[in-house]
């Protein structure tokens, strides 16, 4: 009797993990249940295997070809299956070719599951050409202007972000020392002085630039996406061995250098001589929302601003008969009443800075303000981003000492030779 081909099942939902592979023994396959990656990695280096079936999302959106890549790499002759809910999946599976033989789509037809299996399996397969694998640090060292560009340009759509009106050069000067950083983290090194230096360098500049804590907090959180699609992008190519414990390093060391970027910007705004007192500057704040405008009106004023409040369109229109130094303008109004506020805000007061609280569907509405903050963050968030905005109308830009020149930055971006 031939002996069953092994197959590798791998879900982290229990249901489909304990039903799906009773069902296809039945079929006379031999089935081991992984319900982790770190499982199915566990097993991949321990058993032999005839086919893997993952799950696209383990835990994690795309998990499911970090078990394939382990596959491909540990296994090279098994036959590797995607299990996805979503059956318009050709344009994902187009990327990851050269990883997946094919994908099965939930809920799964059992008979053409299994149909589409041995088939698989019957038919004679490619020579699988043998890939150099790298540890993460030589590949990110590789393709460091790739994520810079990856970067910016996650950056530059981001609403946080993109409010404080950077140059390409400004909000990418701290990415070398940060990559760098990264890479060197790999070997299970600590965050370098030189790397503490650079970050809290970056942390001043980002002050001096009127720049909020959310949104260098944000820079960090693109950072670690962009890092994460291009390790998954790339790790047919990686060394699997390493894989989780150098992302796990990777992951670690950013988060210790925009912890030293945060205490540098928040040491320096409160040191500096030169920060704007609020005493005199003259607010109109723009709310539906009556509840929520009074405590904002309140800790604004507990700030040491005048507070002039509007509960509706018409009643805003009417105090902008005065001029005032900022206006923060909530998405609870309607947004034909932002676009129409916002126009007359700034042709009444050119110079005075526009502030929008979002949240949910006004998220990503695009209007022309200064600085946004989201409508989940506290009085804290609003006094800052309040604070940020006046301060950058009313300090002059120090020059700063930035880890690229002009030309260095405009090559890296353009795929020039260093």
């Amino acid at each position: 009797m031939a002996e069953k081909p092994k197959l590798l099942f791998v879900d982290d939902e229990p249901g489909i993990r304990t039903t799906l592979p009773a069902i296809l023994s039945r079929f006379e396959f031999d089935v081991t249940a992984a319900a982790t990656v770190p499982e199915a990695l566990h097993y991949i280096a321990t058993t032999q295997f005839d086919v893997l079936v993952a799950d696209l999302n383990i835990g994690e959106p795309g998990d499911g070809f970090t078990v394939v890549s382990a596959m491909r790499r540990t296994q090279p002759g098994a036959i590797t299956f995607i299990l996805t809910g979503y059956p318009a999946f050709e344009t994902a599976l187009e990327a990851i070719r050269q990883q997946v033989d094919d994908y099965l789509v939930k809920p799964a037809d059992i008979e053409s599951m299994v149909e589409k299996i041995r088939l698989k399996l019957s038919s004679p397969r490619a020579a699988v050409q043998r890939i150099e694998t790298k540890r993460l640090a030589e590949l990110l060292s590789q393709h460091k202007r790739e994520i810079v560009q990856r970067w910016l340009d996650a950056a530059k759509q981001d609403q946080q972000i993109s409010c404080n009106r950077l140059s390409d050069y400004e909000l990418a000067d701290h990415l070398t020392a940060l990559i760098e950083e990264a890479i060197t983290g790999t070997a299970g090194q600590r965050l370098s002085e030189n790397g503490l230096k650079a970050a809290a360098a970056h942390g001043n500049i980002r002050l001096e630039q009127g720049c909020t804590i959310p949104s260098v907090i944000r820079e960090g959180g693109i950072m670690q996406q962009v890092l994460g699609r291009f390790i998954q992008e790339n790790l047919l190519g990686a060394d699997i061995s390493s894989v989780i414990p150098d992302v796990m390093r990777i992951g670690e060391t950013i988060q210790a250098y925009f912890e030293a970027s945060i205490r540098a910007y928040v040491h320096a705004r409160h040191s500096r001589n030169e920060t704007l007192s609020p005493k005199g500057k003259s607010l109109l704040l723009l709310s539906a929302d009556r509840e929520l405008a009074l405590l904002r009106e309140h800790a604004l004023k507990h700030a040491g601003y005048a507070v002039t409040r509007a509960d509706s369109r018409r009643e805003a229109l009417r105090f902008l008969k005065q001029k005032f130094d900022a206006l923060v303008i909530s998405y609870s109004m309607s947004a034909k009443s932002i676009s129409e506020m916002t126009e007359t805000f700034r042709r009444q007061n050119p110079n005075s800075p526009i502030i929008t609280v979002a949240k949910e569907q006004w998220q990503d509405l695009k209007v022309d303000a200064d600085f946004a903050l989201s409508g989940d963050e506290g009085p804290e968030a609003l006094i800052e981003a309040t604070e940020a905005a006046l301060n950058r109308k009313q300090l002059r830009r120090i020059k700063v000492t930035l880890l690229w020149s002009s030309e260095e930055f405009q090559g890296l971006c353009a795929g020039a030779p260093p």
